[in-house]
């Protein structure tokens, strides 16, 4: 399972190298939206939150998670909608170590 998660992250990588954008270029509703369906939807902490959105920030377009989260978070069958979440999930995970 790692394997394939580490593949999907890779994947999502190589398609979205030109679009990941700065920390700057996420809104602070974008930051707060992320926040509160993590917070919320997914029952973790703040600090831990805010951790995964640094990471995300980092990777993932600021539209690109706009859709994964108007989507409640939920994987779709779309190619980005599973890396978005493969990504989501990578940097839930490391913050929680």
């Amino acid at each position: 399972m790692k394997k394939i998660t580490l593949a999907l992250i890779a994947t999502f990588f190589a398609f979205n190298v030109s679009s990941a954008l700065a920390v700057e270029a996420y809104t602070e509703d974008q930051q707060q939206e992320f926040t509160s369906w993590c917070t919320g939807t997914k029952s973790n902490s703040e600090p831990m939150c805010n951790c995964a959105l640094k990471q995300v920030m980092q990777t993932v377009a600021p539209a690109t998670l706009a859709t994964f989260l108007a989507n409640g978070g939920e994987v779709s069958f779309s190619q980005t909608s599973v890396m978005t979440a493969a990504a989501v999930t990578q940097a839930l995970t490391s913050c929680s170590k």
